[in-house]
């Protein structure tokens, strides 16, 4: 299992069951995206090192989740005001 695996993995672990799939294939394809944009710059392969910086550049697992996570409020919108 790759880096880039494990870490849509754990991304996938954060999502709503629905959604899962369709977000993880998105996630997936602009990661492999940046990859290969890498790899044509340096003319070679990444080292996992190289892989690890794209991907702590993507943020944390949690934190690229819950960008697709509906936005929860502690007081509403309605109740706001009143409060």
């Amino acid at each position: 299992m790759t880096l880039v695996d494990r870490y849509l993995q754990n991304v996938r672990l954060f999502l709503p069951r629905r959604q899962q799939d369709d977000i993880i294939n998105e996630l997936a394809d602009d990661l492999q995206s940046q990859i290969q944009d890498r790899e044509m710059e340096l003319g070679r392969s990444l080292e996992a090192g190289e892989v690890s910086d794209i991907l702590r550049r993507c943020g944390r697992p949690v934190v690229v989740a819950s960008r697709f996570l509906p936005h929860q409020h502690l007081i509403g919108p309605v109740f706001f005001p009143i409060y």
